[in-house]
């Protein structure tokens, strides 16, 4: 009896068994089992092994979750996810509606979207009217919240001025001001489409092109689909600008209104060499009701107010990589440049209107002159021919 007792207490038969052994024996067997447990051993290991990684996983996990949360970077509140759709407004929980603030603030979108390939007026009409009572109302009315900071000014009362966007400083609002010679007519044919090829290489030395993708009509407006393509800046790629042309018709006061918004159309995909780049502007003529006390030549006020984004931050986007803060250095200076040029311009156009009217009247005097002096007399007049 007392040697079958020492024998069992001695054999190592199975993991249960080796509870009652020493734990030197039994991790040695683990470690390195027999030839008739390495299989069986292998498995175990395995699968001991799994199960310890995906708990260590989950923990780290878990308490990055936890850090994040201590610290407002991420929220597990079920309030956030909460949002009462049966509302018309579709409004939600105030947590939540900050949570997409933020986010909206982190992710700029350039464009207005306009789905599908077949472009609606209706659609366009929408996008020109989301900017046009907002930049009306920093172009004319500005309020002291409005806090326009001059950039540049010339002598003739030319001013380009600088707005902070509320949520995107890298790309803030710019306003050019000036009394322009001529007629509003006059100024609202040389800022047409239509003449681009040859006003714009005037003002802008980067301007390369434009094409004109279909016209529109919608409730008293004229709009142009199109797109502009400008040359490399330095060291930067060219750009490309799909947008909408706008001419409104005359506003309460008389002023005219055009502009051009920025649209993401399936017409207009993006160009091959090109970085897709966002300008919104709203320009606002206004006649004034004296002439040029030098010349007695009508004038009037053009103010320009837009936003523009030489980057393309949609999804699918090059990016671009122009230092936006290099524009907000410099557009003051090549803003008044731009405006500067715009007038010598419409002055060549007034002086060139000028000679043409002065030589109509002088061909209009001798056709209207009969040579024969007889003729005159008959006719009571004394003009020389």
């Amino acid at each position: 009896m007392k040697s079958n007792t020492t024998s069992s207490s001695t054999h190592i038969s199975s993991p249960d068994t080796a509870v009652s052994s020493p734990p030197q024996e039994w991790l040695l067997e683990y470690i390195m089992p027999t030839n008739t447990n390495k299989k069986e051993w292998s498995l175990q290991r395995v699968l001991l092994t799994t199960i310890a990684i995906i708990l260590y996983v989950s923990a780290v996990v878990y308490v990055g979750i936890s850090v994040l949360s201590d610290r407002g970077i991420l929220s597990l509140s079920p309030e956030v996810e909460t949002c009462d759709i049966q509302e018309s407004n579709n409004s939600c929980s105030a947590a939540s509606e900050d949570t997409n603030t933020q986010q909206e603030q982190q992710q700029r979108h350039r464009g207005r979207v306009i789905d599908g390939k077949n472009v609606k007026a209706s659609d366009l009409a929408k996008a020109y009217h989301e900017i046009k009572t907002e930049y009306a109302n920093l172009a004319i009315h500005s309020s002291g919240s409005h806090n326009w900071q001059i950039l540049s000014q010339h002598a003739d009362g030319s001013t380009v001025s600088l707005l902070e966007h509320p949520t995107d400083v890298s790309c803030p609002y710019v306003r050019m001001s000036s009394i322009m010679p001529g007629t509003i007519q006059e100024v609202w044919n040389f800022l047409d489409l239509s003449n681009w090829d040859t006003s714009m290489p005037k003002m802008d030395p980067f301007y390369e092109g434009l094409e004109i993708h279909g016209e529109y009509k919608h409730r008293g407006i004229h709009m142009k689909l199109a797109r502009k393509t400008i040359k490399r800046l330095v060291t930067f790629g060219k750009r490309d600008f799909t947008f909408v042309s706008v001419s409104d018709h005359p506003r309460g006061d008389g002023a005219w209104v055009s502009g051009t918004v920025s649209v993401v159309t399936d017409e207009i995909p993006r160009m091959n060499g090109y970085v897709r780049a966002y300008q919104d502007s709203i320009a606002f003529y206004e006649s004034l009701e004296n002439n040029s006390k030098d010349t007695n030549q009508p004038q009037m006020e053009l103010t320009i107010v837009f936003r523009i984004d030489l980057n393309d931050t949609r999804e699918g986007g090059d990016g671009g990589f122009v230092p936006m803060w290099a524009y907000v250095k410099t557009v003051g200076t090549t803003g008044m440049a731009s405006v500067q040029n715009m007038k010598r311009q419409l002055e060549l156009i007034a002086s060139a209107r000028d000679r043409e009217s002065i030589s109509n009247d002088d061909n209009s005097r001798e056709a209207s002159c009969d040579n024969s002096w007889l003729a005159r007399i008959r006719n009571g007049s004394t003009q020389k021919c």
